[in-house]
């Protein structure tokens, strides 16, 4: 029971990391380098509670080509976005995608293993 109390206490910590993050690109977008900063500052603590193998790759791939693909999308016209700076993307968008993907990585992790618990109880 303990181990299952732990994993909700870790899904938690994960939810309020994406509710942050969700939070201060709806309140900060309009102002890059501000935006930049706050998503860095996550960025550094969330590799900081969470930085094995894993984790770093969730963070490095999604955020290398979600960027890489937002880029292309804006250069062919599929949308745009209202405050660009670096190839039609916010200069905060990679370092935020790639949090997100980290988040995301842990997150389904978690979840995994809060659904094994259960099944284990639960036979």
């Amino acid at each position: 029971m303990n181990r299952r109390r732990s994993l909700w206490g870790d899904l938690a910590v994960q939810f309020a990391a994406f509710v942050y993050m969700a939070v201060c690109v709806s309140l900060l977008w309009r102002n890059n380098l501000l935006l930049l900063g706050a998503m860095s500052a996550e960025c550094v603590v969330v590799l900081a509670l969470w930085h094995d193998r894993l984790d770093l790759s969730f963070f490095l791939v999604i955020g290398v080509l979600g960027t890489l693909a937002e880029a292309l999308f804006v250069y062919s016209g599929v949308w745009r976005y209202a405050n660009p700076s670096v190839l039609g993307v916010p200069v905060w968008f990679p370092v935020a995608f790639g949090t997100t993907g980290l988040i995301g990585g842990r997150m389904a992790r978690t979840l995994a293993a809060l659904w094994g618990e259960v099944r284990r109880s639960s036979t």
